[in-house]
Order: C-alpha cells, then structure tokens, then sequence
C-alpha cells in the first residue's frame, strides 16, 4: 500500500485549532470523554430521502466552521464515472464544482465543538483512504465516530421514521428495534470505514433512517432530523435542525395531497403498507420485524406508481 499520509493534509493551524477545542496534544486526549467526535457521511452512495446529504448541508451552514485537512479527491475520485457539474454561460465556462472530501471542525447549538468528515465517496484506494482517516482519528484523539444514511424501506410516511443502528458501542445504539437479521449488501466507504475503524479499536456506531421506498428519490427532512436526533442521543452534541424541522409539516402536507389526487391503487398501496407497519410495531417480542409474509406491492410496484403519478402532475403543470 502506498503511504496514507500521502491523501490528505492539514490546513496550516489546524491542530492548534483542535487542541485548544478538545484539548489534544499530539494526538492524545487529555481524557476520553474530552476526545472528539467525528461524524462522517460520503456522497455517491445510498442515501434514500437524501437524509445524509440534508444532515451535512445543515451542519455546514456553521458560520464558524473551520476547514481542518483536504484529502486528495483528484486521485480517489473517478471523474468519468461521476462527472463534476460546469456552467456554460453565453460564450465561456464561469464555473466548475470539483469534487471535495474534506474534515471541518464545527460547533453544535451550545458551543460544543465536534468534527465533521464529508464531501465525495472515493471510487478507488479503499483500503488506503480508510488508513489515513485512521491516521487522522488516531493524531486528533477521536473518541467516537458516527456515520449516517437513508436506506428505502417498505414503511409508509405516515407513521415515525424507524432506524437501524450498528457499531461497536451497543450503549449507545439505543433501543430501536432490529429490523434485519444476517444480509450481504454492496459495500460502501464509511461501512468499511466503521469496520476497520472497529478492528482498530476505536468505537464506532452508525445509523441508517428508513425511507419509505416511493420516496427515496425526493429530499424528505423527516429522515434528516431522525438521524439527527440519533446522533443527539448517543454524542451528547446539540443538532436541533430548526430548518429541517420546519420543513416537515410542508413536505407531509404535499405528499398527503398528492396520494390523495393519485389512483386508488397507489392510495391502497400505501393504506397497506400502515397496516404491516402496525402489525409488525406491536410485534416487539419477535426478533426480526420483517419476518412477516405479506401479500402487499413490492417496492418497485409501489415506486413506479408513484413515480408515474408524479410524472403526469409535472406534465399537468407544465413543468
């Protein structure tokens, strides 16, 4: 393996700026409850709601933050497989987003500060990219990190956004239930991050929001202040979100009407849909609240339906 060291590097003052936060010297912690936390989350991978995406936007609205370290996104981003985004205007190119995977020292609502680790997934260099943040957990005396993500799922909007908390820190997974037993998924960065991490024995938790499936497409705030709150009750950290809060109650009303305006299929659907979240959510002696047989349309049927409604609204309208 080439050297880690070799991805990233500090902003000049950076580790003066995370000892006077946290009290570090040369990576070690003046004690462990004083340590960092580090919360990480990478674009290009499954986030249903864009409940991650939602979460770093409203974290980096942070008036202070301030950028600690760039890792080298030029070498561990494909830019044939993910094209930055440049605008043309009239007769010359005026800009051009470059992908980004950077570490920001933030505050929370009381001051408290705490590290924020984002920007773009790496398509190659894994194994490489997840030693140097282990070279950087390790120099700034992280005392936990906490990754976040939507996954669609087959629950309806109109009962509480569940989640499905992991890591090595079960004291702080609270008592949510567990919706999956043993499965074999495609691997992203920040899993591999919170497995080696874990091997490293450093401790680590994460949480995925459940997305109901026919909006996973479509920014939904509930799953956003779900992962904040999460993150709230096992960091300790401030995150209220008023933003994303007051958006809620917008974002149900619109989705409500336009079930409401849609067929009686898609109506039924999801009329269906709170019947086994009901059934399942008083179930809590059964270890595996998907175990149930059901007769109800699959997430593709159910998705294509409600993208098909959408569509015709956006004709109808002239969009």
């Amino acid at each position: 393996m080439l050297d880690p060291q070799a991805l990233y590097a500090f902003e000049p003052q950076a580790l003066a700026a995370v000892e006077a936060a946290f009290g570090t010297r040369g990576g070690e912690a003046a004690g462990a409850a004083s340590g960092p936390v580090l919360l990480h989350f990478f674009e290009g991978f499954m986030d249903a709601g864009e409940a991650g995406a939602q979460v770093v936007e409203h974290l980096l609205e942070d008036d202070d933050r301030q950028l600690l370290a760039r890792f080298d996104a030029d070498r561990l981003v494909d830019y044939r497989a993910r094209r930055p985004a440049m605008v043309f205007d009239r007769d010359k190119w005026t800009s051009y987003e470059a992908p980004a995977i950077d570490l920001h020292l933030l505050h929370d609502s009381t001051g408290a500060p705490f590290l924020l680790l984002s920007g773009s997934e790496p398509d190659v260099e894994w194994e490489r990219f997840g030693a140097a943040v282990l070279q950087v957990v390790e120099r700034l005396g992280v005392r936990l990190t906490v990754n976040f993500h939507g996954i669609p799922m087959g629950v309806p909007h109109t009962r509480p956004v569940g989640l499905t908390p992991h890591g090595n820190r079960e004291d702080l997974l609270g008592l949510y239930p567990r919706w999956f037993e043993k499965v074999q998924v495609p691997a992203s960065i920040a899993a591999l991050l919170e497995f080696r991490l874990a091997e490293a024995g450093h401790d680590v938790i994460g949480f995925a929001t459940h997305v109901p499936h026919y909006l996973a497409r479509t920014p939904y705030p509930q799953a956003a202040v779900a992962v904040l709150e999460a993150i709230q009750g096992s960091t300790g950290l401030v995150l209220p979100g008023v933003s994303l809060r007051s958006r809620q109650a917008e974002v149900r009303t619109d989705i409500d009407q336009q079930i409401a305006e849609g067929d009686g299929e898609l109506r039924s659907a999801v009329a269906g849909l709170e019947q086994q979240y009901d059934a399942v959510a008083g179930a809590a002696d059964r270890e595996n609240l998907l175990a149930e047989p059901t007769d109800l349309p699959s997430a593709d049927e159910l998705g294509r339906a409600f993208e098909e409604f959408l569509a015709e609204q956006g004709d109808g309208q002239g969009e």
